[in-house]
């Protein structure tokens, strides 16, 4: 589908990437979510001053810097930027002629769908944060309608592994983004 296109970042495979898309932003969930479970009184998730309000705040900010990061790596005429990646190269698997043939990753087509998947992402983490805002009043009338101890808690503990392990990708995607923006781009390959 091509609204979703963007989400083909995930496609991408280097021995690296993992670490940034899955491991960093699964220990930095565990450990906030860690962090939530043990305090006395826990923070805010939906209230006015709550985590996703606050991360909603940022996201409007960043959404804007991302787009206008695709636009530049779109647009950027310096010559290293269309040359294929040092050392291992990350490669997508596309259909050529019906076959499937491995792709080695320029540096813009990389950039590319780097800052596409954030600032996707980033629309959707920002939806489901204003729906969730609007919405968590009848859904928690509607928990607390089980009759289930702890349940509302439980819910909030699950919201806060997958939201929070969204966010934490969003980080270091966005790291990694930089480290190529500001350092990678401007070193020869060799």
């Amino acid at each position: 589908m091509k609204l979703l296109a963007p989400l083909r970042y995930w496609s991408i495979k280097h021995h690296e990437k993992k670490r940034y898309d899955l491991w960093y932003p699964l220990a930095g969930a565990v450990g906030l979510t860690v962090i939530y479970v043990l305090m006395e009184q826990p923070f805010s998730l939906l209230g006015k001053n709550g985590l996703v309000p606050q991360i909603n705040g940022l996201l409007q900010v960043l959404i804007g810097f991302y787009i206008a990061a695709l636009a530049a790596i779109s647009t950027f005429s310096n010559a290293s930027i269309d040359e294929t990646m040092a050392g291992t190269p990350p490669y997508l698997y596309e259909e050529f002629r019906g076959k499937s043939i491995k792709v080695p990753l320029v540096r813009r087509r990389f950039l590319c769908y780097l800052f596409g998947y954030l600032a996707l992402v980033s629309f959707i983490v920002f939806g489901c944060g204003v729906l969730a805002t609007l919405f968590i009043k009848p859904l928690i009338a509607l928990l607390q309608g089980f009759d289930i101890p702890h349940l509302v808690y439980g819910f909030k503990v699950f919201f806060l592994v997958i939201y929070s392990f969204i966010l934490f990708n969003l980080i270091t995607t966005t790291l990694l983004g930089l480290y190529y923006l500001s350092v990678r781009i401007h070193q020869p390959n060799d």
